[in-house]
């Protein structure tokens, strides 16, 4: 994996996919799960069409991916945004 900041990574994660930069998974928390996993120190397993692949619910982890980008904290229901803490907790 090339952890050039301006990289872009191709991510399947629970079978949703989402294309970022590498700068965006490891600058904003730099000792994250994430920021470790994108860091180019570790092998990462990818899918049959070069995604990499996160063992997570894809559903929440557009939120988590959009918190990165820009620190917005969305608006949902209290059973989802504690779903959602709960996520964020385990891949951050």
């Amino acid at each position: 994996m090339d952890s050039d900041s301006s990289s872009l990574v191709y991510l399947n994660v629970g079978g949703k996919k989402f294309c970022t930069y590498n700068d965006t998974l490891t600058r904003p928390e730099p000792n994250s799960m994430l920021a470790t996993m994108f860091s180019g120190r570790h092998s990462l397993i990818q899918d049959h069409e070069g995604y990499t692949f996160i063992d997570r619910d894809g559903e929440y982890f557009g939120y988590i991916l959009n918190w990165l980008r820009d620190s917005d904290v969305p608006s949902l229901k209290d059973s989802k945004y504690s779903q959602l803490r709960t996520e964020g907790g385990r891949i951050l």
